[in-house]
């Protein structure tokens, strides 16, 4: 089987396109082939093993401005090129410790749930199953998808989603219950202000006016389960600084500076 594509614009260094493109093209000049092995990433073929032949038809080098004071002030909200680094280094500190609370959260309920053996009502799973296809539906026409192009994108059969889907709800519903229950031993409560801050998150990652958001969800009473999200976020949160947590080089996690949301703090923020 062989595909061909014409004119396809690449910047090396993005790493969009296939693993391993940004390493066979270095160095090359217009007019230059070469070959290199990968793997496909979707359709039907997806993690096949593959041979791929690039042509480079032309070159272009995008050139930077020099990072000055001048350059700083015009393109950033800071007045120095200091002002500007120390705060693209906060950024990335910040970045690293949500990447850190994501692994510590993902690794304490993975051990949650595979430590939880109890039978789930069926009628629970089943209402949830219903939801989340809902939901993928919804997701889907709004992105101009249908269920059939989503599964072949994916490389999966129905059959392997329907899989799929029912061991996140399963073990979805486990971390519920598990967290339900440190809710109620712990006697935790929602402050207004975490309610409030919690309510403007959502909106924002999905995208819509706050305003809106919180007249909707006032709308369709959906603060119950907005209240719930921030229980078990904060029954997480003590979980999660209650053990010992190894990032995948095994070096411990500081999860001291944990917040209620899920995420970690700075060290400023324990004081």
């Amino acid at each position: 089987l062989e595909l061909t594509a014409e004119g396809l614009p690449y910047t090396v260094g993005t790493g969009g396109m296939l693993e391993g493109l940004d390493e066979a093209v270095t160095g090359l000049s217009a007019g230059e082939t070469t070959t290199f092995s990968t793997e496909l990433v979707g359709g039907e073929l997806k993690g096949e093993p593959v041979e791929v032949t690039v042509k480079v038809v032309d070159v272009k080098q995008r050139d930077l401005p020099e990072l000055d004071e001048e350059f700083v002030q015009t393109a950033s909200e800071f007045d120095t090129v200091d002002e500007l680094k120390a705060d693209v280094l906060e950024r990335l500190t910040r970045g690293k410790r949500m990447e850190q609370a994501a692994e510590a959260r993902d690794l304490v309920l993975d051990e949650i749930i595979g430590q939880v053996e109890a039978p789930l009502p069926e009628a629970v799973v089943a209402e949830e199953l219903t939801q989340r296809r809902q939901q993928i539906t919804e997701q889907l026409t709004y992105a101009g998808l249908t269920f059939e192009g989503y599964l072949e994108e994916e490389g999966q059969t129905e059959e392997e989603f329907e899989a799929e889907l029912e061991r996140r709800v399963r073990d979805s519903i486990v971390a519920q219950f598990v967290l339900d229950q440190v809710v109620t031993t712990n006697e935790l409560q929602v402050e207004d202000a975490e309610l409030s801050s919690h309510i403007i998150r959502r909106a924002q990652q999905s995208g819509q006016d706050p305003n809106s958001y919180i007249q909707h969800i006032m709308e369709h009473n959906h603060v119950p389960e907005m209240m719930s999200e921030v229980l078990r976020g904060k029954a997480l949160a003590s979980l999660v600084e209650s053990a010992k947590v190894t990032d995948k080089s095994g070096n411990d996690l500081d999860l001291k500076s944990l917040q209620a949301d899920g995420s970690l703090g700075s060290a400023d923020d324990e004081a």
